[in-house]
């Protein structure tokens, strides 16, 4: 009796430590996979982990559910929202541009120009990184985007996080006048990078120097409340509101430029050219960045002036 009772607690002693070793190495597993998940501070594992949980969504819960899920704003996180396209490069989820809804993602540019939609187009299973300009939510700063897309069952799933955009003002503008809209959107941006560099105050005074009118170009930036911190054509502008500017025709000039968002926006209005002074359309682009909305314009000849030139 005793010798069955002795290998009874030696049984009892052994499964208890089976058990007690399972749960030790079940704890420790739990602690390596627990390290393992990517956190913020590795962006790039970050954004790949997120992308993929999208992808699980999808294979759960379906396209209509996940993309309601991803284009609800609740669910942007800082810096970090998923956008989706369906299989034929059509939005259907963008938490931060509601208005990309039902649009190719392959016509749609990056702040300064370059063809950011076509580059994620291109993503396949194994996944692409894209780099591009656009405007962190978090700091409404423009900044380097690194975009990590992955292509599934037909849809691009795609996430990404921001790095600063600390360029020499002097090297932004690459375009010529000879494509205005081009140059247009490259002497903003060079303001913005100004801005960066100096300072908004050092900026304003740079830009409400007559000296720096070039030709027809030149830049104005209004700060808090859309008032005029620099306008050198019309320095009677400094500390008004933009959205009270009327064109010569009524136009309320000033209230549709301040509609600019951080994506920018291109306005057409009648305005004098400080060329010749004439009124001509002039075509402004104008984005918000950091709190201030920086904008500059080109103007496009009249008819009758374009006869002339043909006579």
């Amino acid at each position: 009796m005793k010798q069955k009772f002795v290998i009874l607690l030696i049984f009892t002693f052994a499964v208890l430590s089976i058990i007690g070793c399972e749960k030790l190495t079940s704890s420790i597993v739990d602690s390596v996979e627990e390290t393992d998940i990517p956190t913020k501070d590795m962006p790039e594992t970050y954004a790949i982990a997120l992308v993929q949980q999208a992808i699980d969504k999808y294979q759960t819960e379906g396209a209509e559910a996940t993309a309601a899920f991803y284009h609800d704003p609740a669910n942007v996180d800082g810096q970090w929202y998923v956008f989706i396209t369906d299989k034929d490069d059509i939005f259907v989820a963008h938490p931060l541009a509601q208005h990309f809804l039902g649009k190719d993602i392959k016509e749609t540019d990056s702040i300064d120009g370059t063809p950011l939609g076509k580059n994620i187009a291109m993503a396949t299973e194994d996944g692409l990184w894209t780099d591009y300009l656009w405007p962190n939510p978090e700091t409404n700063k423009l900044e380097i985007k690194r975009t990590w897309s992955r292509r599934y069952d037909g849809y691009i799933f795609s996430t990404g996080y921001y790095v600063p955009w600390t360029p020499d003002p002097s090297t932004v503008v690459k375009a010529t006048k000879d494509n205005p809209e081009a140059f247009t959107r490259e002497i903003v941006l060079k303001a913005i990078a100004r801005y960066e560099a100096i300072g908004i105050e050092a900026t304003a005074t740079y830009y409400n120097d007559k000296a720096n009118i070039d030709g027809q170009w030149y830049v104005f930036i209004t700060g808090e409340n859309d008032s005029f911190v620099a306008h050198a054509p019309r320095p009677d502008f400094i500390g008004t509101d933009l959205k009270d500017v009327i064109g010569e025709d009524g136009t309320p000039v000033g209230e549709n430029i301040a509609k600019a968002t951080s994506t920018g926006l291109w306005v057409e209005y009648m305005w004098p050219n400080p060329e010749n002074m004439m009124e001509e359309l002039k075509r402004t682009w104008a984005i918000r960045h950091d709190g201030y909305l920086f904008g500059s314009g080109y103007y496009e000849p009249s008819i009758d002036d374009s006869d002339q030139e043909m006579n």
